[in-house]
């Protein structure tokens, strides 16, 4: 042990001595390999290479992330600051910043007033701002209806200048008026204030609106009159007015409605404007009037008729209408069956309107008959003919029929028709005439354009009422015929002469190609005609050369049905079309010596615009037999070997 110690000490004196010099060692073995990389250490290499960039990544995420949160605090501190400033310098020294919402109008009016009753309304201007209104003018916009009772005259508009509103202060104006209108409507008046704040132009505007009530009106309106009535029957409506104000009221007029159908016969008293106007003039305090109108009144069994009566004052600018209605009331009478009915029929057609062929006559048939439950007496029946194309020298009235020319009526009455003198209930019988539209067709130098004859039927008679006395009654009928255009088709063959340059021998041979050139004309009378067209067809021996003159006229050939159509649109009254094309014929053997046909016949259709019925014209087939060539000669057309 103490030998080991000893050897030990010695090697470090040895170690630790100046003269230290290691010694020197030779290698006798060869370098050792490196052992190659597993691939489950190059994974992890890389796994550790995600995770330092993951790292690096979140780093530099929460550095952004306290940017931003640095930059938002000091967008919040900076709003917060100048949120501040502008609320002290509004609230302590924005001396010059206003609003419409501290101004307020304040509107003191009856909530309901009597028509034609003086009533007070206030505006109170108030202004809660720090700053003073400049130039405060009030407008308010009344609609009709308002007068001014110190003038008498509509008030559309009321405008006050109120001059200076100072900052926290008030300002009243005060307005008597007067409304007129019809009961219980509602009335809304608008209400304008503009102003102006030192320091600016600018004119700034504040709004306001309210509503009164009329409650009552001042003058009231009732109609008495039948809830059902006969067709034809007369009847007698009588119109009430009663003044409902304590003061008189001026210029009063009424003005009646009628319903369609209805004939004034008379009225009492007498209307001052046409059949349906009154101007009453002063109407006095509780005063009372009264209007009775007679009529007729017709119409188809279950048809409601409404009468409208009006009251109010004149309008200043035009005297015969009422400027301020106060009241109205309406009447609803219902058609039954005419106590004295009468049915028109034309040719059978017991249509309004009935169109007829050009030149042709009119048959026309009156069924009449008596619906009353007792006799009705004296009936008589009258047909009054309008129109300048009837022919006065056709009518033809049967059955004692009186023809009266001065004033173009046929007339059925008792003297000449004894059946008419007294008709049992449930009676009824037939009349009849008969006349025909003048001539004047295509080319005619006095041409009516939508030529047209109108029946008016009237039908008569009296029947006894409950009082003793005698009733009127008064049917009407009225109808229309429509003459129909005289339109017609011209069609020819041509050769020499023409729009389209023809070849081939003439007369035509056998086997030897020939061509025509055919030619449509159509000429229209007195109505616009549209969707005219004109076709024809094709033998077997004949081709189509597609050769139309003038070039873009809609003239088409079908192949398979061997059919040339020339479509020619619309044709207005008086108008006239042409149109031309080419075909060829081929004569066959058989032909020979024969007058060959070149195309069919011709047919024209067209739709006429005032009757809403088909019109057309129809035309043989043309042959080679062209007369209609100038320079056509004996028996050019026969075709030779």
């Amino acid at each position: 042990m103490s030998d080991t110690k000893s050897k030990i000490e010695e090697l470090e004196k040895e170690l630790y001595a100046k003269d230290f010099t290691p010694q020197k060692v030779n290698e006798t073995l060869s370098p050792r390999p490196a052992a190659p990389t597993s691939p489950s250490w190059n994974d992890r290499a890389e796994e550790g290479a995600k995770f330092a960039m993951d790292i690096i990544e979140k780093k530099v995420r929460g550095e952004r992330r306290q940017k931003i949160m640095k930059k938002f605090l000091l967008i919040s501190v900076l709003f917060f600051v100048v949120t501040a400033l502008v609320a002290w310098f509004v609230w302590s020294g924005g001396r010059n910043i206003i609003s419409g919402d501290n101004i307020n109008i304040e509107i003191s009016s009856p909530v309901a007033v009597a028509g034609g009753e003086q009533f007070e309304t206030s505006f109170t201007v108030t202004n809660d701002n720090k700053v003073a209104l400049n130039d405060v003018t009030l407008y308010v916009e009344y609609p009709t209806g308002f007068s001014d009772p110190l003038l008498g005259t509509p008030l559309p508009r009321y405008t006050k200048k109120l001059g200076v509103v100072p900052a926290g202060d008030s300002v009243t104006e005060k307005k008597n008026m007067l409304v007129y209108g019809e009961e219980n409507t509602q009335k809304e008046i608008s209400v304008v204030l503009e102003y102006r704040i030192a320091g600016s132009n600018a004119t700034l505007k504040k709004k306001s609106s309210y509503t009164i009530k009329i409650s009552s009106s001042p003058l009231n309106v009732a109609l008495t009159m039948v809830k059902e009535v006969s067709a034809g029957q007369e009847i007698e409506m009588q119109i009430n007015i009663e003044s409902n104000s304590q003061n008189t009221t001026d210029g009063v007029m009424v003005q009646a409605t009628y319903p369609n159908n209805f004939v004034f016969k008379s009225a009492d008293p007498a209307p001052s404007y046409g059949n349906n106007v009154w101007a009453l003039g002063t109407m006095e305090e509780q005063g009372k009037r009264s209007i009775k109108v007679k009529g007729i009144i017709d119409g188809d069994e279950g048809e409601e008729k409404i009468t409208k009566i009006s009251i109010g004052t004149q309008n200043p600018k035009d005297d015969r209408q009422i400027g301020v209605v106060y009241n109205t009331v309406t009447e609803t009478t219902i058609i039954t069956e005419s106590l004295f009915s009468i049915d028109v029929s034309l040719d059978g057609d017991r249509a309004p309107e009935h169109a007829v062929p050009f030149e042709k006559g009119v048959r026309a048939d009156i069924t009449w008959k008596s619906n009353s439950p007792t006799k009705i007496t004296d009936a008589v029946i009258e047909v009054k003919l309008k129109g300048e194309t009837l022919n006065r020298y056709s009518v033809y009235a049967s059955s004692g029929g009186f023809y009266r020319s001065l004033d173009d009526t046929i007339v059925w009455e008792k003297t000449t028709t004894p059946e008419l003198a007294v008709l049992d209930p449930g009676e009824q019988g037939t009349i009849g005439f008969s006349f025909s539209p003048r001539v004047a067709g295509v080319g005619a130098g006095n041409m009516l354009k939508n030529p047209q004859i109108t029946l008016e039927v009237t039908a008569r008679a009296r029947r006894a009422s409950i009082d003793a006395g005698s009733s009127e009654i008064i049917t009407f009928a009225t109808r229309k015929i429509k003459i129909e255009t005289d339109i017609s088709l011209l069609a020819r063959g041509l050769y020499s002469t023409g729009p389209i340059k023809n070849f081939g021998p003439l007369p035509p041979r056998v086997e030897q190609e020939t061509s025509y050139t055919i030619v449509w004309t159509v000429r229209n009378g007195s109505n616009n005609i549209s969707n005219v067209a004109v076709k024809t067809t094709l033998p077997i021996y004949a081709s189509w050369l597609a050769n139309v003159s003038p070039v873009g006229e809609d003239v088409k050939y079908d192949e398979g049905s061997a059919t040339i159509t020339w479509n020619a649109g619309r044709i207005p009254a008086g108008g006239t079309r042409e149109t031309a094309f080419q075909v060829s014929i081929t004569p066959s053997l058989s032909q020979r010596n024969q007058l060959p046909v070149i195309v069919g016949e011709s047919f024209l259709t067209a739709m006429d615009d005032f009757t809403k019925t088909q019109v057309g014209d129809r035309k043989s087939t043309i042959t080679t037999n062209i007369t209609a060539d100038p320079q056509y000669r004996g028996n050019q057309g026969v075709v030779i070997e």
